[in-house]
């Protein structure tokens, strides 16, 4: 049964929070680096033939199983794009078997009519969850994402998830995540109008050419931060806009350099030490080099590690950011009574 387990899960991460202790609450299991498409603002494809091009199912095995026994709550598999690797299936089917709270699937839905049958039957067959990328439609769509009819083909898979949902009658989350730029800020009212009709909750982020984690591409970058605030309005608007407007109303001042400086890996170690774990196993956060090896190292020494610290000694001289994923989970997991109240305040007052 799971339930103890789950039970001996949560009382690991409970005191792990009380004593402000890192741990890997939501890893981000990048399997390959090989994708479909050529973002723009995406350097990781460019790193396949440089490294390991696809995670090994063994060391995945040894992985997941660490987790498991670490207290992790939810596991996030991407890439690159993970519908490329051969055994996509089994590594869906190995987590879902254990007794962690959530498995999710972070994808394109561009690739062929085989990739993409094969990974919804593995998604509606364990239930987990899923979550692909919208950022245009039509010639803007394939500018961004560098290949041919995104928009449309993507669609066409959005159609085949819900279609087979139906079929089976069984549905699983799903989700959309949106990241502006100036190559499609004026598509913003006909993207979300086209995700209401799809009714899959959407996540809002913008091109943030300070981050490392991003290639500086001029024509991404905003001209006009005004034009933006135009944009996120129409997005507050939305019923299926999930990005909190509190979290909305920030990014025009962050790109204008105008804003407070939060950092969940400083505030929030328990639950805010988000990390990537790449093919070989390296692991790596938001920025910096990798810190250590999980094929290797137990999760104790990967936090222990002089390499750790330095990370951490390198995020108190960031100037911080302000994302989506990271800068919500501030709101997500209060670190006092005073956030905790003004979490409520935020929630109640829409």
């Amino acid at each position: 049964m799971k339930f103890p387990h789950i039970i001996r899960q949560n009382l690991k991460t409970i005191g792990r929070f009380v004593m402000q202790k890192p741990m890997i609450f939501i890893p981000d299991f990048l399997i390959t680096y090989y994708c479909t498409q050529k973002c723009l603002q995406c350097s990781i494809p460019s790193m396949a033939s440089k490294n390991h091009a696809f995670m090994a199912f063994d060391d995945y095995q040894k992985i997941i199983d660490k987790l498991d026994e670490h207290g992790t709550q939810i596991i996030v598999i991407s890439g690159g794009e993970p519908m490329l690797h051969p055994e996509l299936p089994e590594f869906i089917r190995y987590a879902a078997n254990k007794h962690f709270s959530r498995i999710h699937l972070l994808t394109t839905l561009y690739g062929s009519e085989q990739l993409i049958k094969r990974t919804v039957d593995a998604v509606l067959d364990t239930g987990i969850s899923l979550s692909i990328s919208f950022d245009g439609l039509g010639s803007v769509a394939d500018d961004i994402r560098g290949a041919k009819d995104v928009s449309d083909r993507v669609k066409e898979s959005i159609q085949y998830v819900k279609s087979e949902m139906k079929r089976r009658n069984k549905y699983v989350h799903c989700g959309v995540s949106v990241v502006l730029s100036q190559l499609n800020i004026h598509q913003t009212k006909e993207i979300i109008e086209y995700l209401e009709e799809v009714g899959w909750i959407t996540d809002l982020d913008v091109y943030r050419w300070q981050s490392q984690s991003q290639q500086d591409t001029e024509r991404l970058k905003f001209k006009n931060i005004d034009e933006l605030r135009e944009a996120l309005e129409i997005a507050k608007r939305s019923r299926i806009v999930f990005t909190p407007s509190w979290l909305l109303d920030q990014l025009p001042g962050f790109l204008e350099g105008n804003f407070k400086k939060y950092c969940p890996y400083l505030a929030l170690p328990t639950f805010g030490t988000k990390v990537f774990i790449q093919p070989d196993g390296a692991v790596k956060t938001c920025q910096g080099d990798v810190f250590g090896n999980i094929l290797n190292q137990s999760i104790n020494e990967l936090f222990s590690s002089s390499a750790w610290t330095q990370q951490i000694e390198e995020k108190k001289k960031c100037t911080g950011c302000v994302n989506t994923l990271y800068t919500r989970s501030k709101y997500f997991f209060p670190t006092s009574a005073k956030e905790l109240r003004s979490a409520w305040e935020q929630v109640w007052n829409g």
